[in-house]
């Protein structure tokens, strides 16, 4: 399985329960946001534009269609946050961890991921066409029906995931293990498979993408 990077989060962190007030005050100063604990932020819809995010944890935090599009997270953890809709298009994430998280049509694409986890995480109908994605790991995750189209992967792995209808095409897979992942009625047009590592049950339902007829 791959290894992530843990996120380093400072030994103190000022709690709060107000980011939009915590952006707010970071852009009037010219700064960033960091080293925050927000806790129960009900603020759905928050535009969080132009103050990065560095060393904060999110916590029951419920933040469903927010705008964090274009911004750097770094060394953050979301954990029990609904972030359903929310906008994480064009982001660079590095070190941020995704735990017990409801996502549903999350937006990442054209975002960067380095050693980002998801685990347990409902991303169903989520958008990561176009990512990057270096040394991340998702697992018992739902990334059911999301899209990975033109995604590039580097040292990235699902365990235990579901990935039903989910779409790759233009992706390649080489070297993605799918073994332990449920991936009935995945979308892509059959070369993106190349390399990639599948049961033999699984191969049989893939063989539609090479052109085979199995009896």
């Amino acid at each position: 399985m791959i290894k992530t990077e843990e996120p380093k989060l400072p030994e103190q962190l000022t709690e709060s329960e107000t980011l939009e007030e915590a952006v707010r005050q970071a852009q009037e100063e010219e700064r960033d946001v960091k080293g925050y604990r927000f806790r129960n932020a009900a603020q759905n819809g928050t535009a969080a534009c132009g103050a990065d995010i560095l060393g904060c944890f999110f916590e029951n935090c419920r933040l469903a269609e927010s705008g964090f599009g274009g911004l750097y997270f770094a060394d953050a953890v979301f954990s029990g946050c609904d972030l359903s809709n929310a906008d994480f298009s064009r982001c660079l994430l590095r070190r941020v961890r995704f735990e017990n998280c409801r996502m549903l049509g999350v937006n990442f694409s054209e975002s960067s991921f380095e050693s980002v986890a998801m685990e347990k995480c409902i991303c169903t109908y989520g958008n990561l066409s176009s990512a990057k994605m270096k040394g991340c790991r998702f697992e018992e995750s739902d990334f059911s029906n999301a899209s990975f189209q033109l995604c590039a992967f580097k040292s990235a792995g699902f365990q235990k995931c579901d990935l039903t209808r989910s779409e790759f095409l233009h992706a390649p897979l080489k070297g993605i293990d799918f073994t332990t992942c449920e991936i009935a009625g995945i979308l892509l047009s059959g070369p993106e498979l190349r390399g990639a590592v599948v049961t033999a049950e699984q191969a049989c339902g893939l063989s539609r993408y090479l052109g085979l007829i199995v009896r």
